[in-house]
C-alpha cells in the first residue's frame, strides 16, 4: 500500500498548485469514524483525520458563472443508505450490502466508487466503481493508491492546462481521471460450479459458498485496472473475498 503520510502530503499540496480549484475539506475526528457501520483501520483514520473530502472545480459556466465539481467525501451519505433523503439501499446491496464496503464518490455519469471492506477482518482493500448494471471495475488495489492516481491527474492538468481557465483545467482533469492509464484489462468470470473442481484453492474456496450459477473472476494477475462484465439477466450483488482479489456475483431481481 502507498505510503499514508506521502499520500497526506501531496494531497495538502493540491489547493495550492491548482490556484484553488481543489479544496480539502476538514479532517474526520475518532468519534464519527467509531460511529460508522464499518470498522476504520489505524491507517485509514490517518488519513480521514488529515482530509475528509476533495472538492475539485472542473467547469464554470460562461453564462452565470455557476461551477461543478467532483466530490470525493468519505463521508458521503450513501454509506448510510441515504442521499438527498432518498432511500439508496439498492446501491447498498448492489456493492454487497452494509459493512462489506465504503463509499467515497459519485460521478456525474452515475459510478459509484467504493473501497471493499472485509467483514472477517475489517480491513480495506481495492476500490472499485460499478454503475446501474452489472459491468464493474477495480481501479487501484487501495484507497491511498487510488488517491495518489488522483494528485497525479490534477498536477498532470496543471501541467498541460494552466489554473487560469477553470474548463480548460477540468477537461485535461477528468480525460485523465476518468479513463485510467492504458486500456483496463478484461477479466473472463467464470461460473461457480466450474470454479469447484479447479485446482486453484482461493478459487474453490470461494465457489464453494455460492450457488451454481454465480460469477467469479479472479482479479489476482491483474496489477492495474481490471474490468468484469457479469453477463446476468437480471442485477446482480456483488461480493469480494481474499481481500478483494475475487469479485463474485450473484442474481438479483433488485427486490
Amino acid at each position: 500500500m502507498t505510503d499514508i503520510g506521502v499520500v497526506v502530503a501531496r494531497l495538502r499540496q493540491l489547493p495550492d498548485i491548482s490556484g484553488g480549484l481543489v479544496e480539502l475539506e476538514p479532517g474526520i475526528d475518532d468519534a464519527r469514524m467509531d460511529s460508522w457501520p464499518v470498522p476504520v483501520p489505524a491507517e485509514i483514520r490517518m488519513l480521514f483525520r488529515s482530509v475528509g473530502g476533495i472538492r475539485i472545480t472542473v467547469r464554470r459556466s460562461v453564462v452565470n458563472g455557476h461551477t461543478s465539481a467532483e466530490h470525493i467525501d468519505f463521508t458521503e451519505s450513501f454509506n448510510n443508505g441515504d442521499y438527498l433523503g432518498h432511500d439508496v439501499g439498492w446501491y447498498l446491496e448492489h456493492a454487497g450490502g452494509p459493512g462489506s464496503h465504503w463509499f467515497v464518490h459519485l460521478d456525474h455519469g452515475d459510478g459509484h466508487f467504493y473501497v471493499d471492506v472485509d467483514r472477517d477482518t475489517g480491513a480495506w482493500g481495492p476500490v472499485f466503481q460499478f454503475w446501474d448494471a452489472t459491468d464493474t471495475r477495480r481501479l487501484a488495489l487501495s484507497l491511498p493508491d487510488w488517491l495518489q492516481w488522483l494528485s497525479d491527474c490534477v498536477h498532470q492538468a496543471v501541467a498541460e492546462a494552466g489554473t487560469e481557465d477553470v474548463n480548460a483545467f477540468g477537461a485535461a482533469f477528468t480525460d485523465r481521471w476518468g479513463e485510467p492509464v492504458g486500456d483496463p484489462v478484461r477479466v473472463e468470470p467464470v461460473r461457480a460450479a466450474d470454479a469447484r473442481p479447479a485446482g486453484d484453492p482461493v478459487l474453490r474456496d470461494v465457489a464453494a459458498g455460492l450457488p451454481d450459477d454465480a460469477l467469479l473472476a479472479d482479479l489476482r494477475p491483474v496489477t492495474g485496472v481490471a474490468e468484469v462484465l457479469f453477463d446476468l439477466p437480471v442485477s446482480c450483488r456483488y461480493a469480494r473475498r481474499h481481500g478483494g482479489a475475487v469479485l463474485t456475483a450473484v442474481q438479483w431481481d433488485g427486490e
